[in-house]
């Protein structure tokens, strides 16, 4: 099982990406942890760009990345009440693509108090016709 793990914030010692990492650490053969820190990295979403000719690379190499994982752990932050504008926008390029849709996602909150978040997240998921494991989904 292959699992690609993604922190929904840029700072690099966020509680996010570190219990992202924890669970990389813990995790155990044959299950395989990739954490993906290229959202950062992705240019604003365009859908004039949302066309497989015009695709950015680093766009089409996280495509793949969501399709060969066999689930997506997310780890998302609340900022100003809702979900991380870098985090959304790797979300928007998501959206359309073939590998996202009915992908099993478990969500890991290192807040109980992110609930705003929380709850756009779950709302935004579902209409990517995500597949959220509420059994694998857990607040710290």
């Amino acid at each position: 099982m292959s699992i690609l793990a993604i922190a929904g914030s840029l700072r690099r010692a966020s509680k996010n990406r570190a219990a992202l990492l924890a669970f990389k650490l813990l995790s155990q053969s044959p299950t395989e942890v990739v954490i993906d820190d290229r959202m950062g990295d992705l240019p604003q979403f365009n859908p004039d760009f949302d066309e497989e000719r015009f695709l950015p690379s680093i766009v089409r190499d996280v495509r793949s990345a969501v399709g060969q994982a066999s689930c997506l752990l997310l780890a998302c932050p609340e900022y100003a009440g809702g979900i991380p504008g870098a985090f959304k926008n790797l979300l928007d390029w998501l959206v359309a693509s073939a590998e996202f849709s009915g992908k099993p996602v478990a969500l890991l909150n290192t807040s109980p108090r992110a609930g705003h978040a929380q709850a756009a997240l779950r709302h935004v998921l579902t209409t990517m016709s995500a597949q959220i494991l509420e059994e694998a989904s857990v607040s710290l």
